[in-house]
């Protein structure tokens, strides 16, 4: 927690000394506070002072510089979080984006979501008590110092309380991490059941076998698995905070009474409780940001450690448009012993496609086919630079080049496709075109095109597809790669799709790359590519 405040890109953030500093003097308020009070009470006591307002005033003079010091150290702690935590977001935001397909599809997107709003949150919480905390540990010094200054004995005795509770709270806190560790790893994957609950719900709902296996066999047991986990750890931060903290706290009492000298006054006794007692908050407080701090000591590490995977998989840049080697005129793609293979968390290989030799030229339609599995979308994420080739070359125009550096090159449109409400990276568009599309593919009446982004609700899977299409046609690139998009589509407009759409986009000059099963319709293509088991059998 410390270094996230206090350091940033590996200096001292200059802003959080400032803050710090902030709560320091409002510590130092109102511990002078606390010392007034008992000095004038004591003279009261013991009949030395007659009149108590003369210092009135420096008491309202620590007052309002606690009051301004807190109240400004607390906003500009929150401002300063919440910064912190933006930074921390967009780095990961722009590291998910620059990364490859293969390495998205190797982290878990449950514990993604989890690390950027449950951990993020429980950072901010935490932050804020522990920039209080800082207010809270000064007061404590600087009472623990007045009392050492008017009884050395009392203060000794209090110092060694606070020693014994410290050694506790070190023995038992990091075995506490692992436990908070654990927990938050069982939530995540608990978190991820729900989300199966809801992305499966017809599944479920149709099979009550299913059903009951999926809530009584592995929810509800992992649902046990980490109430479980939480009260054991609640029993324990209420084991430390009871040791430490409270009974230590209460234990300063009866040892004014009995451990204390004889021949101290009534005024001395008085001045040691009530110093203890204003210890109270402070140490009320520690005992509830305590557990808050360890919680988000464990959300920071679980941060760091996505960051740092991230950063093993590729080198970042703020803009990636900087990156882009300036467009180049398509005319031919070939595809030199291409091969690529999937491996498990151990690097074995589980599949693999290739060698694949073949070449595409402009204006062309070429049509892989095959059987599920066969590798037809594995390729086609080669062709498009989601996935770098393991081995081999492409050339583009006879010219050896780095796919990925050429993925402008390409609309494409994947049997899973992900529907953008807005064109995001068009500069320009005609919004006629995008309502002319909308007819053309038969969608005009679910999809609404509406202060520059579409509304709608309830499309079917064939629908999406078609909306899809019409972002890539926006996008207006040389090469059109589309995976089994006519899967979905009713015989009607599958019959529009190969004999008017794609022929419309041969005649514009563009070159398309098709997953197909559609035999009837093999006749329009000007390749045809057959993949078995990862491999081009043939080509016609």
């Amino acid at each position: 927690m410390f270094s996230f405040l206090f350091y940033k890109d590996r200096q001292i953030n200059s802003q959080m000394i400032y803050i710090a500093l902030l709560m320091t003097v409002s510590g130092i308020s109102g511990s002078f506070m606390a010392t007034i009070i008992s000095e004038v009470a004591e003279d009261i006591i013991t009949n030395k002072l007659i009149n108590a307002y003369y210092i009135l005033p420096l008491f309202l003079l620590f007052f309002v510089i606690l009051f301004f010091s807190r109240r400004l150290g607390l906003r500009w702690g929150v401002h300063h979080v919440e910064c912190l935590l933006e930074i921390s977001r967009n780095k990961i935001g722009n590291q998910l984006r620059q990364t490859t397909l293969s390495n998205i599809e190797k982290l878990n997107q449950g514990e993604i979501y989890t690390k950027l709003t449950v951990d993020t949150k429980k950072i901010a919480r935490a932050s804020i008590s522990f920039i209080r905390a800082i207010q809270a540990i000064v007061i404590i010094i600087i009472v623990m110092m007045y009392i050492l200054s008017f009884s050395f004995t009392a203060g000794l005795i209090f110092l060694s309380l606070f020693g014994i509770g410290l050694f506790f709270y070190q023995i038992n806190y990091r075995l506490l991490l692992e436990r908070i560790d654990e927990m938050t790893h069982e939530e995540t994957k608990l978190y991820d059941d729900f989300g199966h609950v809801l992305d499966g719900f017809k599944e479920l709902k149709l099979n009550p076998d299913k059903n009951e296996d999926f809530y009584h066999n592995y929810l509800l047991p992992l649902s046990k698995h980490v109430n479980m986990l939480r009260i054991s750890i609640g029993k324990q931060y209420v084991d430390i905070n009871a040791f430490c903290l409270f009974f230590l706290h209460y234990l300063l009492f009866g040892i004014v009474v009995y451990m204390l000298p004889l021949n101290y006054s009534v005024a001395l006794r008085f001045k040691i409780i009530a110093m203890s007692v204003f210890l109270y908050e402070p140490i009320e407080y520690l005992k509830v940001a305590i557990p808050e701090i360890l919680l988000a000591k464990v959300s920071i590490h679980r941060i760091q450690d996505l960051e740092n995977k991230l950063n093993s998989f590729c080198v970042c840049s703020e803009n990636i448009s900087q990156t882009i080697k300036p467009k180049i005129v398509f005319n031919k793609l070939q595809l030199d012993n291409i091969q690529f293979r999937y491996t498990d968390q151990e690097g074995n290989k589980t599949f693999g496609i290739g060698p694949i030799n073949t070449c595409i030229n402009i204006g062309e339609i070429v049509f892989f086919v095959g059987g599920n599995g066969s590798g037809k979308s594995t390729l086609l994420k080669l062709i498009s630079g989601l996935y770098p080739p393991y081995s081999g070359a492409f050339i583009l125009n006879d010219k050896e080049i780095n796919i990925v550096d050429h993925r402008h090159l390409f609309s494409v449109v994947y049997s899973d496709c992900y529907i953008f409400d807005r064109l995001y990276g068009v500069k320009n568009f005609d919004d006629q075109l995008i309502i002319d599309l909308l007819k053309l593919m038969e969608i005009d009446h679910k999809v609404k095109w509406k202060s520059q982004q579409f509304n709608h609700s309830g499309l079917s899977t064939g629908q999406k597809k078609r909306l899809a299409f019409i972002t890539a046609i926006i996008d207006d690139r040389p090469i059109y790669i589309l995976d089994e998009w006519a899967a979905e589509q009713d015989p009607g407009f599958k019959k529009k799709y190969y004999t008017e759409l794609l022929p419309m986009l041969k005649k514009k000059g563009k070159t398309i790359i098709s997953a197909t099963h559609d035999d009837q319709y093999f006749h329009i293509a000007d390749q045809v590519l057959i993949m078995k088991y990862g491999q081009l059998k043939q080509q016609s």
